[in-house]
């Protein structure tokens, strides 16, 4: 039996420790370095100060539709409209009242020259030519925008970004350090190269059998590994010497961490529906109280008094609350006022405004606890992803919790039964980010790096030896089946 094991760990390990070095190496990059992606707080610093001098016209042909929210910003020299639905993000220009649903690549030329000079990347930036997929945006959510114009800036920090051709927006930048890093970090973590991850469901049965297979390998290695330690003669505990001792060790010290990483990786891409969580989109619909359409942001600017935007306003943002509408005024450095949708005056939210809501949402389960959120607890917490806080948070016997942003009120974040197990099995198993205490720099740093370095040792250990013996299989059948020269004498 042990035979068998060991004989399976041996030539299984040859095809996947290099997979599994990898995947260590790429783990330590990922401490540092995440995948490219162009934030709402980041697009904002590319908007033109909002000017509604020439708002508004309509176009007559465009019909009332449901709305999750609207926004209203400047497209170069026009403000326009962007109309957020469940089923994609129409734009309409206030300024002309025409529906804008396709840009050419010389619109979008203009509209890149004018982004880069307010991103501060220069005044002449170059086409790269329009693009269905690459590997900056295959992962970016960034299908109802194709295809992309890409565009490199002139600035020292060799940054690429993506003008929408349906939209005219900036939807993704990436400089030459995050690409350099991108490819040594999430790229290889993740098995995202483009060619692969285009096929979704191909992408996503790779990552769950190349991890099954680690676990299958990891689960034997330990086990062979218990079962080869004993004392012997010599005082010796393994029978192996050289590179095979440090691998028999470092499999033994660090096999089972090996085995929670591996696992909790698996759960990150939730097989088979495991821990995916519901949407919780009934929730969403309640907080609105009544569905925002297209006809509320015409009557809310039939009368919007120019003076009522604050200074350097970049963009209005639209959303109902408890069935009203409210806007919110953003500047480019992110700040947010919470303007009354009909009287326009600031209206920030108070306690029992979100009471109300909070008494709304899941009239069927019993609420525990609703209040204000000024620090991070247990599930909503700042860790490579930043959340904002203050929120007000909501908790139910069932545990489920529902976090609603401090500024709009909206739906910021949400814990159900899956959501709690995930956080548990993958995130803090995979991440190491089960306390808040462990989380600080740097004690999270020198945890991590102790822990990665061991299980690194294990996996490039092990690849060592699976090269090892496929350079003695190669040179075996060269002996075996190569001609041997021939000498010729006279």
């Amino acid at each position: 039996m042990t035979r068998t094991l060991l004989l399976l760990h041996r030539y299984l390990g040859i095809g996947l420790s290099l997979l599994l070095v990898l995947w260590c190496l790429s783990g330590f990059v990922m401490m540092y370095a995440q995948y490219p992606e162009l934030t709402d707080d980041e697009q904002l610093r590319g908007l033109a100060e909002l000017r509604l001098e020439e708002c508004c016209a309509w176009p007559d042909d465009f019909s009332d539709i449901d709305l999750e929210r609207f926004r209203i910003e400047m497209l170069a020299d026009r403000p326009v409209i962007r109309l957020d639905a469940n089923f994609g993000t129409f734009t309409l220009d206030l300024a002309r009242g025409l529906y804008l649903d396709e840009f050419d690549a010389t619109s979008a030329a203009r509209l890149a020259a004018d982004a880069a000079a307010r991103f501060g990347l220069g005044t002449n930036p170059r086409y790269r030519g329009a693009v269905t997929l690459d590997q900056w945006t295959v992962g970016a959510g960034l299908g109802r925008h194709q295809p992309l114009y890409r565009f490199s800036a002139d600035d020292p920090a060799g940054t690429e970004f993506y003008l929408s051709s349906t939209t005219g927006e900036v939807v993704q930048m990436t400089t030459a350090r995050e690409r350099f890093w991108g490819w040594l970090g999430p790229v290889v973590h993740w098995i995202y190269p483009t060619m692969l991850r285009r096929h979704v469901s191909v992408w996503i049965q790779t990552i769950i059998w190349t991890t099954l297979l680690g676990l299958f390998l990891t689960a034997i290695g330990i086990y062979v590994g218990i079962s080869q330690l004993k004392r012997r003669r010599n005082g010796s505990l393994s029978p192996y010497r050289g590179m095979k001792l440090w691998h028999h060790y470092a499999g033994l010290l660090f096999g089972v961490l090996t085995l929670t990483w591996l696992f909790s990786g698996l759960l990150s891409v939730t097989p088979w529906g495991t821990f995916e969580g519901r949407s919780f989109a009934t929730e969403a619909r309640r907080i609105h109280g009544q569905t925002l359409r297209l006809e509320h942001a015409q009557n809310l600017l039939a009368d919007f008094p120019t003076a009522a935007l604050p200074d350097r306003t970049v963009r209005l943002e639209g959303e109902m609350f408890n069935g009203r509408v409210y806007l919110g005024a953003l500047t480019a450095s992110g700040q947010r006022l919470r303007l009354d949708g009909e009287t326009y005056a600031p209206s920030p939210l108070t306690k029992p405004a979100l009471d109300a809501v909070a008494a709304k949402l899941r009239p069927a389960a019993e609420l525990v606890g609703h209040n204000w959120l000024s620090q991070e607890d247990a599930y909503y917490y700042s860790h490579h992803i930043e959340r904002r806080l203050p929120v007000y948070r909501i908790q139910y016997a069932d545990g489920e919790r529902i976090y609603l942003d401090g500024s709009t009120g909206q739906l910021s974040f949400a814990v159900d039964a899956d959501r709690r197990k995930s956080r548990w099995l993958f995130l803090a198993l995979h991440r190491g980010d089960f306390a808040a205490a462990v989380r600080q720099r740097p004690v999270w740093d020198i945890m991590m790096w102790a822990l990665l370095l061991g299980v690194t040792a294990g996996a490039v250990t092990g690849a060592w030896l699976g090269v090892q013996r496929m350079a003695r299989a190669v040179r075996r059948y060269r002996r075996r089946y190569e001609p041997t020269p021939t000498t010729h004498t006279r």
